[in-house]
């Protein structure tokens, strides 16, 4: 019988950098291309198998995906605690959402009062022609902040997204199991 392990998982980012869609890909392989800004906090859970050192594991990410606009700023620390893990979303065809990635870590630290692992994800490198955030300075940033990973993915083809999320949901195991 499998292991049953439970772990919160915050999703935050710049309002528009595709959280939701990011975790929506994720959970159902679907991409909507119609976006509506979440409002707050919306709660998403999907079931995972991970096997770590021949042990099988049943793993329930919950997915805080916390609103983006400058209007939660103030209320955005509620939703951090007990998270054992978290998700940092830049928008790779506007530079502005990279370079507020310091200011949600900081906010994160602050409230949580410990680190937690984080990977840091620049998304919409389907949309090529607008492409405008070095990969080397987003590389840069997740060495220079210990970030677990860092990755480029499409919520629209899915591309890295099942990768990243099941990489942080298997540290976060790794962590449980210590």
């Amino acid at each position: 019988m499998a292991h049953r392990y439970n772990f919160k998982i915050a999703v935050i980012g710049f309002s528009g950098v595709g959280k939701t869609s990011l975790i929506n890909q994720f959970i159902s392989k679907k991409f909507e291309k119609d976006y509506i800004s979440t409002i707050g906090v919306n709660i998403l859970i999907k079931d995972v198998e991970i096997e770590v050192e021949g042990s099988q594991y049943s793993v329930q990410l919950m997915f805080w995906d916390i609103g983006g606009q400058e209007k939660y700023t103030n209320v955005r620390h509620m939703f951090y605690k007990g998270a054992n893990g978290a998700i940092i979303v830049y928008d790779t065809t506007r530079p502005n959402t990279f370079l507020e990635i310091p200011k949600y870590l900081e906010d994160l630290e602050e409230y949580l009062q410990k680190k937690i692992p984080f990977i840091l994800l620049g998304n919409k490198i389907d949309l090529k022609d607008l492409y405008r955030v070095q990969r080397e300075n987003a590389e840069e940033l997740a060495k220079t902040t210990n970030a677990v990973a860092f990755f480029e993915t499409s919520a629209k083809t899915g591309e890295n997204v099942e990768k990243s999320f099941h990489l942080l949901a298997e540290i976060c195991l790794k962590n449980a199991l210590k």
